[in-house]
């Protein structure tokens, strides 16, 4: 395999933009269609392939955001949180769930192999140009949500990720010191 530096520099400062500050342009249909590929290039334990993504345009984002207030159950105050800072401008959504019910391979790893689609759906959107912000929040655990969406209520919704282009520059968070996190395993 062919040492590829643009790929470090782009895990080295990758980095997402609150989705309420991504707008257009989107990605386009092919790019789109890199970004769902590279997705699927994942870990997969025993081939099972046990996540889905539905893709959710502009106008139909502002048809699922206006529905979220219906479907809410719980604390009040984080629907008024979700409200204030969901996308209101983002161009595209990419809903990522897992369906973990088969037996060749633990939950677990089927879960993982899920976050790893979406780890891949921000890098693929990253190295084409654009930003992007996985989200979860209440609605991804909300079994209504789930029914609006069609997604079964036994699978999860491993993330709402939204894409476009940047208004600014995302601020840099502090990242932890490596040597604080690893070490070496001396048996």
């Amino acid at each position: 395999m062919k040492h590829s530096p643009d790929t470090i520099e782009l895990l080295m400062n990758r980095r997402s933009l609150l989705a309420g500050k991504l707008i257009e342009p989107g990605p386009t249909e092919e790019e789109l269609k890199k970004i769902l590929v590279c997705a699927t290039r994942v870990p997969d334990h025993k081939g099972i392939c046990p996540w889905r993504i539905q893709v959710v345009d502009r106008a139909n984002q502002d048809i699922l955001h206006a529905k979220l207030p219906e479907l809410h159950e719980g604390d009040p105050a984080s629907l008024g949180k979700t409200n204030s800072k969901e996308a209101k401008t983002a161009p595209l959504l990419l809903i990522v769930s897992s369906y973990t019910a088969s037996k060749k391979a633990p939950r677990c790893e089927q879960l993982l192999s899920g976050a790893a689609v979406c780890q891949n759906i921000l890098i693929a959107s990253s190295a084409l140009g654009y930003r992007s912000q996985w989200l979860t929040e209440w609605f991804a655990y909300n079994d209504r949500v789930k029914e609006y969406l069609g997604i079964a209520t036994i699978e999860d919704i491993i993330g709402f990720i939204y894409i476009g282009s940047e208004t600014e520059a995302p601020k840099e968070r502090p990242r932890p010191n490596v040597s604080d996190i690893v070490t070496r395993l001396q048996l």
